[in-house]
């Protein structure tokens, strides 16, 4: 990643995408600047928003630099490291726009960061948007954790909030709220932009993990979620699933252990072709067809996936990577749940 000339070791900079996001602007801006600690930047990218974002944001939160892209959609992955270029502090804010957050978010995040220096992301929980009138607070995500294909599931989700501990370890953090490190964001080069959307919060956790760094979450820092706001409303499930398949497959290849790889390896092709041989049973051509297209964009790209690995394995601090994986398969627990949905 580029690197800035100033740089502002102990002040936090924050990022927060949006597409076409209006509706949720004002909650999501009124929540951040009414923070116990304030970010010291707060950068906006939008990306090609036709809803009158950009200048509703200009006209009530005037201090938000806004960076837009009309040409053509970045992606997120793309869109944050376009963003990370501007920002000048030590420590990077990721948030989604679709979120309101708790007044203690940003100070608990820091406070959690740096109080650790093995520590190298801190995220926060999110908990879904409540119904105000039961005042039921559940828990939708704290981090996650993978299984032996990289597949990411949440931690603890559907728990009550008071019932889940106060901090804990975690393989990756969700992109809903994060807070990393500057160092690491830049020793990682930042997201793949190969991957444009879905699980490239997780394949740059996995890398931030492979510099010996470990990933936190902290119950005093929590958001409300209001859900998939932007993929959910814009993109069919195809193209959810073909975008899901291939990044989870680059992901794989790129980032697992050469042993831990030879070992899983024949068991992911067994699951992955028995998962499209269901959808050909069902009739279900579209997505049949999503994962022959996620398989073929990744043997384009493979020898650019296997060069990343060698670099990342050469380079990879020995730490408790292989501990935290759990070797319950999530790729198939999704895939039930999945295929109950068609």
């Amino acid at each position: 990643m580029k690197k800035q000339t100033q740089i502002r070791k102990k002040t936090i900079s924050l990022i927060v995408l949006n597409y076409n996001g209006l509706q949720h602007l004002d909650d999501y801006f009124t929540s951040v600047f009414s923070q116990t600690l304030l970010p010291n930047e707060v950068i906006m990218f939008d990306n090609l928003s036709q809803d009158g974002s950009r200048e509703f944001v200009r006209k009530k939160f005037p201090s938000v630099k806004i960076i837009t892209e009309d040409e053509f959609n970045t992606g997120t992955a793309l869109a944050i490291n376009t963003a990370f270029t501007h920002t000048h502090d030590g420590y990077i804010i990721l948030q989604s726009n679709d979120i309101i957050l708790d007044k203690n978010c940003i100070q608990s995040l820091f406070e959690s960061l740096i109080a650790d220096q093995s520590v190298g992301i801190v995220t926060s929980i999110t908990i879904r948007y409540p119904n105000m009138k039961l005042r039921r607070f559940i828990v939708d995500q704290a981090g996650g954790n993978i299984d032996m294909f990289g597949f990411g599931m949440q931690n603890y989700p559907q728990i009550p909030f008071k019932d889940i501990p106060e901090t804990g370890e975690v393989f990756f953090a969700y992109g809903d709220s994060l807070m990393v490190r500057r160092e690491a964001f830049e020793k990682v080069n930042g997201f793949d932009t190969r991957m444009f959307m879905l699980n490239d919060d997780l394949d740059f956790s996995w890398r931030v993990r492979q510099l010996g760094y470990k990933i936190m979450y902290t119950k005093n820092s929590f958001v409300y979620h209001k859900g998939s706001a932007t993929i959910g409303a814009i993109y069919k499930r195809p193209q959810i699933r073909y975008w899901s398949e291939r990044n989870s497959i680059r992901c794989y290849l790129k980032n697992t252990s050469f042993g831990h790889f030879l070992i899983t390896f024949p068991f992911y092709i067994v699951l992955l072709f028995g998962e499209m041989s269901y959808f050909l049973y069902r009739g279900k051509f579209a997505l049949f067809f999503s994962d022959v297209k996620a398989i073929l964009w990744n043997l384009v790209y493979l020898p650019e996936t296997m060069s990343l690995k060698i670099k990342n394995q050469l380079f990879s601090k020995k730490n408790n990577i292989e501990q935290l994986i759990n070797y319950k398969s999530f790729k198939l627990m999704l895939f039930r749940n999945f295929s109950k949905s068609i």
